[in-house]
């Protein structure tokens, strides 16, 4: 257990040194308690603007508002606990898709998916630090009925504050992502890949760029 918490503290302190020890010993069963507590707790923090943003939407429908407010709670609420449950199964297929892609790609035997899986699990948690940071920053300036899309989540100044609210959503989210927290998430991602797959540091950024793009493709789609 020492050497778990060591390796998530290193994360910010010292990459390499917990992505070295992750190679010998992929142990991920303590950044993935923490992972999920530290999910449920910011869903938990941001639940009433998810609820007004699932209000909204509902609107547009027939329903009676009394209706349409039971159901944005109740959606809410399952957010809050179903969402980190999503992510893991997400951390899983991703991971087994990057094996796949690294044994067509690499010659390095010594790859596993535990290695693969250990380090997607721990860089999650470089993602719940910045989403830490947003939902601070979301809470302090941001009241929940001015939360109209997608777009107003986005908190940490990035290239969507350079564009009014009129551009098009999917636009702002993508550009939201690229902010200074989002390079220090390349960063880690690409010392990651260097570690564990053995490839010099260019090809490794490439990547890590790469792979931080086809992590929020999902999210830029489907922004409302």
């Amino acid at each position: 257990m020492k050497e778990s918490l060591q390796n998530i503290a290193d994360l910010i302190a010292e990459p390499s040194a917990a992505f070295s020890r992750l190679k010998s010993q992929p142990r991920s069963g303590i950044a993935f308690i923490i992972f999920y507590l530290f999910s449920v707790l910011l869903l938990w923090a941001v639940a009433p603007y998810t609820q007004q943003l699932m209000s909204g939407q509902m609107e547009q429908s027939d329903a009676p508002s009394e209706q349409i407010q039971t159901m944005a709670q109740v959606m809410g609420a399952l957010t809050i606990f179903l969402g980190p449950v999503f992510a893991i199964l997400g951390f899983i297929v991703s991971s087994a898709l990057l094996k796949l892609g690294a044994r067509f790609l690499l010659k390095n035997e010594t790859l596993r998916f535990r290695h693969i899986y250990a380090a997607v699990i721990h860089i999650s948690l470089i993602s719940c630090l910045i989403q830490l940071v947003n939902t601070a920053l979301l809470l302090i300036f941001t009241d929940v009925a001015d939360v109209k899309g997608t777009a107003d989540f986005k908190m940490i100044p990035g290239l969507h504050m350079l564009f009014d609210s009129g551009t098009n959503v999917n636009l702002l989210v993508f550009l939201s992502h690229i902010n200074p927290l989002s390079v220090w998430l390349i960063a880690v991602m690409a010392i990651a890949i260097t570690m564990l797959a053995d490839i010099e540091k260019n090809k490794a950024r490439v990547a890590a760029v790469i792979l931080w793009a086809l992590s929020i493709l999902l999210e830029v789609v489907f922004a409302t």
